[in-house]
């Protein structure tokens, strides 16, 4: 199996993470931004960490989006 590299690992284990996620989905109400589900939700780097390492902690730059939504993108 092969091992991906991804950008955004180390962003996922700063302590500020948790914090900034909740606060994304709150300012989303709980909904994914596509489609309006809510359950299990994703909070989705609008521009990749990989392509804007700057905006990996800027709220601005996160999306709520469910699992179906998510994928697509």
């Amino acid at each position: 199996m092969k091992d991906y590299f991804r950008h955004s690992k180390s962003i996922l284990k700063d302590k500020r993470w948790p914090a900034l996620r909740l606060a994304a989905k709150r300012r989303d109400d709980f909904r994914c931004v596509k489609c309006g589900a809510r359950g299990r939700l994703e909070v989705d780097h609008v521009r990749p960490v990989r392509d804007a390492p700057e905006l990996a902690f800027e709220l601005s730059n996160l999306q709520t989006l469910c699992i179906s939504c998510h994928a697509r993108k």
